[in-house]
């Protein structure tokens, strides 16, 4: 018998390629609010070790300014995977050509996420982002 490839997600739950073949993946979200007009980083929550973020959206909710933006990253990247991402409507950075320098990497360690504004401040309101990401065996 071909045994199966495995990814194993934290808190013990797996998924199986076909034998032999593939890995499956199955794509988590970190979800977020946070104050769009804040130019200190807000810490969003933390991503695992074998992370790999695929995009960021945007659900909106800044009010004010013109064509508000803001910066999801690290601290010492803070717009390493999103970079002026719409903060008053819904958008993806994917779709927008927005994605930061660290999208599409395999995190090697726990890795804090953080939001801010970006180079358009909103004057109000609450953004909401999702962080979609898939995590990989190490």
């Amino acid at each position: 018998m071909t045994a199966r490839a495995i990814t194993r997600l934290p808190h013990g739950l797996l998924f199986g390629g076909r034998a032999g073949v593939s890995t499956s993946y199955a794509e988590a979200v970190l979800r977020a609010s946070f104050d769009p007009t804040s130019a200190t980083q807000i810490l969003l929550g933390t991503l695992p070790i074998g992370a790999r973020v695929l995009d960021v959206r945007s659900w909106g909710g800044a009010t004010g300014g013109t064509n508000p933006t803001v910066d999801v990253g690290t601290v010492a990247t803070a717009d390493g995977f999103a970079n002026e991402l719409d903060a008053d409507g819904n958008s993806g950075a994917f779709a927008a050509g927005t994605l930061g320098t660290l999208a599409n990497t395999s995190l090697t360690v726990p890795t804090p996420v953080y939001g801010k504004v970006g180079a358009s401040a909103a004057t109000g309101g609450t953004t909401t982002v999702t962080i979609h990401f898939i995590v990989e065996s190490v």
